[in-house]
């Protein structure tokens, strides 16, 4: 009778056990309460949650892949000092390299059949979207070196700064991982938890993912899924196909200073001429935004129009759109050449 009731106790305590996290979130009320709001709002199965959170751990880098060719990042050294960090200069210097342009027209070549497809279908500029994708993980080859599950955890839980917004992103992740049948335990991602080719945060993969290959499954480390995420993205921001996004303007003198430039204030195209800011392509627009893109010895004037700021959904940042729309036009450029020639 003893040895029954003893193993009766025995195996309740196992069973509980299993209803328990273990590991680093062991005895978390806030992880608690998050897998209960998990299991209410999107109906987990609670083995699912246990054991995943069981498996967590300190966020840890993958180990880098010896990749054939080395890939060129941001600023050569023994450049002057004011060349490294004076506004746009930095962004250029970083993002606008001779390697990451002859990149992106071998990318374009690669997909060109899917690119086409994508332009067709979603009617947004191929150019924008390869350069995008350039921009954010150099086509496919800076992925992120975090765990992404383990790094909103460690966020959420354990560092607390912006939890909120980091929950938020964790169970987007679950969410995805869980739907699409991915390990989200080996999922690689960015110190924000923004994954794959496009490095778009989980929760955009939830309301702008496309599977674009086939199998049906929304997966950030595929090609064609990326690349159509990326593009339905912008197309569901609102793209205007073939419109413009900036324009350079031609002034006299190096700064700046007679007007706000911005990006906020909305001036008529005519005004701007009067006042001797001249637009270097014909535009039929007659309202533009004014962009002052300062550098170490002069600045740059640049008209921007609707598509500029659908870019600015992408990465809220000046800087970032005018980055994404020069690669594109560098890209597109080399890649037409190339086709006249052939």
């Amino acid at each position: 009778m003893i040895k029954n009731i003893l193993l009766i106790i025995f195996l309740s305590s196992v069973l509980l056990a299993k209803d328990e996290v273990s590991g680093l979130y062991k005895n978390n009320k806030e992880v608690k309460h998050f897998i209960n709001y998990m299991i209410r709002t999107y109906n987990f199965k609670r083995s699912y949650l246990i054991e995943t959170f069981s498996k967590a751990s300190k966020p840890r880098k993958f180990k880098s892949i010896k990749r054939k060719r080395k890939v060129i990042r941001g600023m050569p050294k023994g450049r002057r000092w004011w060349l490294r960090n004076s506004g746009y200069t930095r962004f250029e210097k970083a993002f606008l390299t001779k390697d990451r342009v002859l990149q992106g027209v071998k990318f374009v070549k690669r997909y060109k059949t899917l690119f086409n497809r994508i332009e067709k279908k979603l009617k947004v500029d191929k150019y924008i979207v390869a350069a995008v994708i350039g921009v954010e993980s150099y086509y496919g080859e800076i992925v992120g070196h975090w765990e992404a599950f383990n790094m909103l955890c460690y966020k959420s839980f354990k560092k607390k700064q912006r939890a909120k917004l980091y929950k938020y992103e964790l169970a987007n992740l679950l969410l995805l991982s869980y739907r699409q049948g991915l390990n989200a335990l080996y999922l690689k991602g960015s110190t924000s938890g923004a994954l794959g080719i496009g490095q778009l945060l989980p929760h955009n993969y939830i309301k702008y993912g496309v599977s674009f290959d086939g199998n049906k499954k929304i997966e950030p480390f595929s090609c064609p899924d990326s690349i159509a995420t990326v593009a339905n993205f912008l197309h569901k921001k609102g793209w205007k196909f073939n419109k413009e996004v900036a324009i350079r303007t031609s002034f006299e003198g190096k700064r700046v200073t007679s007007i706000k430039a911005n990006n906020k204030k909305v001036y008529k195209i005519k005004n701007l001429k009067d006042k001797g800011f001249i637009p270097r392509k014909h535009t039929n627009a007659i309202y533009a935004r004014a962009l002052k893109l300062k550098r170490a010895e002069f600045d740059e004037l640049w008209l921007t129009f609707y598509n500029f700021k659908i870019l600015k959904r992408y990465n809220n940042s000046n800087y970032y759109a005018m980055a994404v729309y020069e690669l594109s036009e560098e890209i597109k450029k080399r890649v037409e050449k190339k086709d006249k020639n052939n």
